[in-house]
């Protein structure tokens, strides 16, 4: 039987070659392949990277951030009257479904011949209120927007800084 003493230095030289095993996992999984060393790291350590999903790129921590685009629906009722909404103004950072609605808002955009459709048909029947004739699917693509042009007072999404791309327009189904 081990005496106290050893067992907590065992306990302690256990997790401190545990923590310094993780680090190196930590540190060597993005780093870029160019070199021998990296490689043959990466080599020891791959199965434990693949089993807890570290293995990530080397733009993990510093991805190339997007300009940004935003999506749009029009409905148009039954008198002619446009109805403008950006559902992801409606959405809360804080709410649990908000990062599903912006992928479903995402899938939308990427494929429209997929998805619009099917989303259309839920907006006419969210908004039958309205009576709506047809739904047209936009996305907002933002253009270039210098700091020159934030100290000139103008915003992203201003007309002139934006093109705006017409998805597919779809009919509401006759009531």
């Amino acid at each position: 039987m081990i005496s106290k003493p050893w067992r907590e230095r065992l306990t302690y030289a256990a997790m401190s070659v545990f923590l310094a095993w993780h680090t190196l996992a930590l540190v060597v999984a993005p780093a870029p392949d160019g070199s021998a060393m990296a490689q043959s790291f990466r080599r020891l350590l791959h199965p434990y990277l693949t089993l807890f999903k570290l293995d990530n790129k080397w733009d993990f921590y510093a991805p190339e951030v997007d300009k940004g685009r935003q999506f749009h629906y029009d409905i148009e009722d039954a008198s002619a009257n446009r109805h403008s909404f950006v559902p992801t103004d409606e959405l809360s950072w804080f709410h649990p479904g908000y990062w599903w609605f912006r992928a479903w808002y995402d899938a939308v955009m990427d494929y429209p011949e997929t998805y619009a459709d099917q989303f259309a048909a839920l907006l006419c029947r969210k908004y039958a209120t309205l009576q709506p004739v047809s739904i047209t699917l936009l996305t907002l693509q933002v253009g270039d927007f210098s700091p020159e042009d934030h100290l000139n007072g103008k915003h992203p999404l201003d007309s002139e800084l934006v093109t705006v791309t017409v998805l597919k327009q779809v009919r509401c189904p006759d009531r």
